[in-house]
């Protein structure tokens, strides 16, 4: 049975972005499993009276029901190497598994700190987030994505950044680029000049 993972930001004791979280939790669930009672995250993750104001990335392993709940430090890594990275047409992560050890192999492969994977000449995500290009005006993100990350939807939804299809060839239009994800807001991203990609 596959396991999945919800990584949820909690920061001065509050979770953010949880309504993008339970949403996909609840999609993950109905897509792959049948017969399950409803599971409201908000009821099953407790912050204790011990936890810091600090950053902590809640770690949820769930199948048809959670497995497991974790508070863990967090702190933001900076990257000093980035590179493109061809994938096959057949990779498919739309759901967001326990299981990803393809991503290590790939960072591995490359001899890099994070990647910018390609799938049909077009651009999709990075390793353990989504990607978002600025052309000096507005921020764009693939809409050829891997993962719906929650990050993601909320900038979208909050018209901080919107989506076009972006080729390979397309990349020298912009001037930088961040990696998003429920741990780093655009705010608090590393921009990393788009001549590390070309």
């Amino acid at each position: 049975m596959f396991q999945f993972i919800e990584s949820i930001c909690c920061e001065n004791k509050q979770l953010r972005n949880l309504d993008y979280h339970q949403k996909r939790f609840d999609e993950t669930r109905e897509d792959n499993f049948s017969d399950f009672q409803p599971i409201l995250l908000k009821d099953k993750i407790i912050i204790g009276d011990d936890l810091s104001n600090d950053k902590y990335k809640v770690r949820v392993v769930y199948d048809k029901e959670i497995q497991s709940i974790e508070f863990l430090p967090y702190t933001m890594k900076t990257i000093e190497t980035i590179k493109l990275f061809t994938i096959d047409n057949k990779v498919d992560y739309s759901y967001k598994y326990v299981e990803r050890s393809f991503f290590d192999e790939y960072i591995n492969e490359a001899k890099t700190d994070d990647l910018v994977l390609v799938k049909s000449n077009y651009i999709t995500d990075g390793i353990y987030s989504n990607i978002v290009f600025f052309d000096g005006e507005q921020w764009i993100t693939p809409k050829t994505f891997l993962l719906k990350g929650t990050m993601r939807e909320s900038l979208l939804d909050d018209g901080k950044i919107i989506q076009k299809n972006i080729k390979v060839s397309d990349l020298s239009n912009f001037k930088s680029f961040k990696r998003i994800n429920a741990m780093m807001n655009l705010d608090e991203s590393q921009e990393i000049d788009i001549s590390c990609l070309l």
